[in-house]
């Protein structure tokens, strides 16, 4: 039975909470974040607390908090002897040193408080600096029924920038896109089964070879048409910019 306590009280933390929860595995001991309001939803965790002094003795601790935040939390663990790890995209591992045991785990996913999420389809992104550390990091994957994936910092760091241009910015191009709907009164919902194949035959052939629509086509004339018709200048900005780097990139 892995002993675990989970800092901070964001989405992430939530999520893995509720999970590491239901296996049969895990025994979270503890919660730690600064806000007593923000700790109320994990009411059913047998330790909840806001003093780090108090933080009882497990075998992991995961560090779940703002990438700015992870050095000064590791700070405060001087005295701790067990695996510490964080679960951000874009810090290294080295962030959590001078600890003897320190490792990654990244969950790829994106989480909102409330989405249910299916752990056997998140990839665990891991590292670790000892290989027994290692060893019990891919335990912990296990024990949720999710995959991991031996990913340095650096790789991670890549998978990161990645997914935001993919979920980030990906997200912000629909949210333009249920706008332009909405201001025509039409249903955004329209669009999902056009999403869903894009993803599809992106991850089937690739990105690339997937790719359609007036730009790649050098379509000047159904481009300038739909210019024209966009009356918000930031999205005009966002259409052109987007025009452009797709010419430039079938121009290769």
């Amino acid at each position: 039975m892995i002993k675990l306590a989970i800092i901070g009280t964001g989405n992430v933390a939530f999520h893995v909470a509720k999970a590491f929860q239901n296996s049969e595995n895990i025994h979270l001991e503890a919660v730690a974040g600064r806000s007593p309001e923000k700790l109320e939803v994990f009411s059913t965790i047998p330790h909840r607390i806001t003093d780090l002094k108090h933080l009882p003795q497990v075998d992991i601790v995961v560090i779940a908090v703002s990438d700015a935040a992870i050095a000064e939390v590791s700070r405060q663990l001087s005295g701790y002897t067990g695996l510490i790890v964080h679960t951000s995209g874009s810090s290294s591992m080295q962030v959590l040193e001078p600890h003897k045991h320190h490792g990654v785990f990244y969950p790829l996913q994106t989480f909102s408080k409330y989405s249910e999420l299916n752990y056997r389809e998140i990839p665990f992104c891991i590292e670790a600096k000892l290989e027994a550390d290692f060893q019990t990091l891919e335990d912990l994957t296990s024990a949720l029924g999710a995959t991991s994936y031996s990913v340095n910092s650096d790789q991670r760091a890549a998978l990161h920038l990645a997914a935001v241009f993919a979920n980030n910015f990906g997200n912000h191009i629909l949210t333009e896109a249920q706008q332009i709907c909405e201001e025509r009164k039409v249903s955004f919902e329209l669009l999902k089964p056009l999403m869903e194949e894009t993803i599809r035959k992106a991850f089937s052939i690739g990105p690339e070879a997937a790719q359609t629509g007036p730009a790649k086509r050098r379509d000047t004339s159904t481009i300038e048409k739909q210019l024209n018709a966009l009356h918000d200048p930031e999205q005009k900005k966002l259409y052109t910019s987007l025009t452009e780097a797709l010419l430039k990139h079938y121009e290769r």
